[in-house]
């Protein structure tokens, strides 16, 4: 059963908390849904500011690994460039790459997440019942990110190509062959 006191330990860490909850979310709930739409922009706007409210409030986190930096730390930057390689090139005049960038960057930053947040549980609520030394841990968190890594190239390309089918349709149009 999961208990909050498990998770939460300081101010820091329940803005972590609840941001990864409502980034997650939010995030999820973008990719289900119509791309283009304004709740898709205000709901990408939510995520955005609980994804870097995650960043933040995870410098300030350090009770996981006795007082010292974790992977999560080195991960941040990752986490931090998907979401600017995805957000930045909607801002202001579009260049011809802008949605390109935008799928690449933000399918990334959601199922980085995602991959961030499956690997807490697993430390935080399984790990004390299965007694594992630091390598089997290692090898267990990797194989819990793993499908998290595949999710995000094939969502990436199955965005690229539906966004690239819409192009092409748009850029020649069916017409009729005269017989």
């Amino acid at each position: 059963m999961i208990t909050l006191s498990n998770w939460v330990h300081s101010f820091a860490g329940g803005i972590h908390f609840a941001a990864a909850v409502i980034g997650m979310l939010s995030g999820i709930f973008v990719l289900s849904r119509l791309k283009g739409t304004r709740l898709h922009k205000i709901m990408g706007y939510v995520f955005v500011v609980s994804l870097v409210l995650v960043n933040l409030s995870a410098l300030f986190i350090y009770d996981f690994n006795d007082g010292t930096p974790s992977v999560f730390h080195v991960l941040i930057p990752v986490s931090l460039f998907f979401l600017c390689f995805g957000f930045i090139p909607m801002l202001g005049k579009r260049k011809p790459n802008a949605l390109n960038r935008h799928i690449i960057g933000m399918n990334g930053a959601v199922y980085g997440l995602w991959a961030a947040g499956a690997t807490e549980y697993f430390v935080r609520e399984i790990v004390f019942t299965l007694d594992l030394n630091p390598n089997q841990l290692i090898a267990m968190s990797f194989a819990i990110s793993t499908p998290f890594a595949v999710a995000i190239a094939v969502s990436i390309v199955y965005f690229q190509r539906q966004h690239l089918t819409k192009m092409q349709n748009i850029k020649a149009p069916h017409t009729e062959k005269k017989a």
